[in-house]
């Protein structure tokens, strides 16, 4: 890839709890970009990490845009996950406000335990009527939901739940009322949804998102993270001494009827599918989804009803 092209460097993940600042530093040298400010680099964190001086030494090294885990503002749901708690959160947030970085999202995740009906919208409106350099929110859902109950034994010892799961669990409808509730109240403050799970302010879509929906070369540092260069992806190690070792690393070039798949995928999670495209799909499965009220055509348009995101790779599967 020619570095004229690069439009996006993201570093994913831990990087900021096992690179040092210098390091870092390194590493964006020794890419050797020439430093526009249309160049687009994200650093992943948790709030712990979001120091005065590590955020005034990321500015230094040209790191513009920063991606928070803050998840919930519930001390139970955060102790639960190992993450840092809410007092750690608004600190981090306060120094970020000090220091003034511009470019920041959030995470959350709807469907963490202990974490109650409308809970989860309301830390998203504490958080952007108290900070407004907040330009990026992310919601994303627990998609293995069932898979937790079933295994809670083993994933969650220390905590003995009770009975009634609706006292630590949002119940399924409350699930889809909470992001459809949350992606109201986004757009009333400006948040675009250009994707299911983000919502930016103009100008403020995540460049390194959309590349890899739209099949742009893209290359991700870190576990299990994946490249896709030249139609090729290729996936490292989720093992940290395999991944430094550069062992077991898998790679696959992906055929026309591979593309056009992924492609359909992330079109129907981020806007739609033409007319030329789901013409090529199965009309008989589509025909269905669409009696059903799962999808529907506008102007030649096929796109997701809302209340059935939580069924999108459902739907994807059968058509």
């Amino acid at each position: 890839m020619e570095k004229g092209n690069l439009k996006t460097i993201y570093f994913w993940w831990w990087t900021p709890s096992v690179l040092k600042i210098e390091q870092l530093e390194q590493m964006i040298n020794l890419i050797n970009f020439t430093k526009k400010k249309n160049i687009e680099i994200t650093l992943e964190t948790t709030p712990s990490n979001l120091t005065e001086n590590n955020l005034i030494w990321w500015k230094n090294i040209w790191i513009n845009r920063i991606s928070i885990w803050v998840q919930s503002l519930n001390n139970d749901t955060l102790k639960e996950i190992w993450r840092d708690n809410k007092w750690d959160i608004l600190k981090s947030l306060e120094i970020v406000e000090k220091i003034w970085f511009d470019n920041i999202n959030l995470d959350f995740i709807i469907w963490l335990p202990f974490v109650k009906k409308w809970e989860l919208k309301k830390d998203i409106e504490f958080l952007l009527e108290k900070y407004e350099f907040i330009k990026h929110i992310s919601v994303y859902m627990l998609e293995d939901y069932y898979d937790v109950k079933e295994n809670i034994d083993s994933k969650f010892e220390k905590v003995v739940y009770p009975n009634d799961w609706s006292k630590i669990w949002l119940k399924e409808e409350e699930f889809l009322e909470e992001y459809i509730e949350i992606k109201i109240f986004l757009k009333t403050k400006g948040f675009e949804s250009y994707e299911i799970s983000n919502f930016s302010k103009p100008w403020y879509n995540c460049k390194h998102n959309k590349a890899y929906w739209d099949h742009s070369n893209v290359i991700w540092f870190w576990l299990w993270a994946s490249w896709f260069l030249d139609w090729k992806r290729t996936t490292n190690s989720d093992n940290f001494l395999d991944y430094y070792s550069s062992k077991n690393i898998f790679s696959e070039v992906l055929t026309k009827e591979e593309l056009f798949l992924e492609k359909i995928m992330f079109w129907l999670r981020t806007s739609w599918i033409d007319k030329q495209d789901y013409e090529l799909l199965n009309q008989e499965k589509i025909e269905l989804f669409i009696q059903n009220w799962f999808l529907k055509i506008e102007n030649n348009l096929l796109k997701l009803q809302e209340k059935w995101i939580l069924v999108l790779d459902y739907i994807l599967r059968e058509i």
